[in-house]
């Protein structure tokens, strides 16, 4: 007998929430610790500065003063380019029209994807090893020197000084407790940490790594040290901050560290270790929206900053890779 069932007849109104869910992470710990200045040309300048090797040799009595020491002369300048990102949107005129499941206006939504998108984009510079590159014409636009750059992953910048290199660094690719605080005390031995308080940026298996150091079990597999009451019903088994013996180190999972542009591929063994009061956000132009004119097809514009990053001292900071 023929029938009218839900798969043949046309007509049945779909069922489509109104909701839409955008997995995608959008945390930007990197830019959010460190400091905001302005920028004011294309190319910024920090000035990084040393203090003398300690002299104890001692001034014979009654010796006159015959020679002077020149106070400045380890003074350098650390510079970088500023760099533009871009964001654009459109929606055509009909889509505007239409009733969107989940969206009250696909224009208001579109543009603010593109806030978003910017912020993620700028992060990801941030944290990359891209060298700094001068405009010349198309195709060849001005970039920001990313963080592993400052630090020397892929060789050391040429315009960085020997004194201010970054010397805290491990590449064996697996932490252990004893490596982590061998950069640590690389790090102390370099600057004594001026700062006070670190902050690693740790991609996700770095994260886990860390988070292993105090509660495995040596030589026995599979085992943990707990030190919680088991009246509290829950087990952490995780570490957000590190107090050694060369520092204090709060501990942000991260996504971007060393990403490629227009990739999402994640390098989970990566990790920035920065000192918050050595690393600065210039901004030339602050993030802003632009409408352009509808030209018959629908409405469209752009979000976009103007900003470099900048390392007040690579010597400051350290990293795992």
């Amino acid at each position: 007998m023929a029938q009218s069932t839900t798969y043949n007849t046309a007509g049945n109104r779909e069922d489509l929430t109104d909701a839409i869910s955008i997995l995608e992470p959008e945390s930007t710990p990197f830019i959010s610790m460190m400091k905001k200045a302005k920028a004011t040309g294309t190319f910024v300048e920090v000035q990084a500065d040393k203090l003398l090797s300690p002299d104890f040799s001692g001034v014979s009595e009654g010796e006159d003063v015959s020679s002077f020491t020149n106070q400045v002369a380890d003074r350098a300048r650390l510079g970088n380019y500023v760099q533009k990102f871009r964001d654009t949107w459109k929606v055509s005129d009909i889509q505007q029209l239409v009733d969107t499941a989940g969206v009250a206006s696909e224009k208001a939504n579109c543009e603010s994807k593109s806030v978003r998108n910017i912020k993620r984009s700028i992060e990801a510079a941030f944290c990359s090893s891209q060298d700094r590159q001068a405009e010349a014409g198309s195709g060849t636009p001005y970039k920001t020197r990313g963080m592993f750059k400052w630090l020397g992953v892929g060789g050391q910048p040429s315009d960085v000084p020997s004194d201010y290199q970054a010397v805290a660094a491990d590449t064996t690719g697996t932490q252990t407790e004893a490596t982590f605080n061998t950069v640590l005390q690389e790090l102390y031995e370099a600057n004594g940490m001026p700062g006070g308080q670190l902050t690693l940026l740790a991609g996700p298996s770095l994260k886990q790594e860390i988070s292993n150091f105090s509660r495995a079990v040596a030589s026995v597999q599979n085992t943990y040290n707990v030190t919680q009451s088991a009246d509290s019903k829950k087990i952490t088994l995780t570490v957000n901050f590190y107090e050694g013996d060369f520092g204090n180190v709060a501990i942000i999972p991260t996504l971007w560290n060393l990403r490629t542009s227009g990739s999402d591929t994640v390098d989970g063994d990566a990790g920035l270790l920065i000192d918050p009061e050595y690393v600065a956000m210039h901004t030339l132009k602050a993030e802003s929206s632009t409408t352009l004119e509808d030209q018959g097809g629908g409405s469209r514009g752009y979000v976009d900053v103007i900003c470099a990053l900048s390392c007040l001292s690579p010597i400051a900071h350290g990293y795992f890779n």
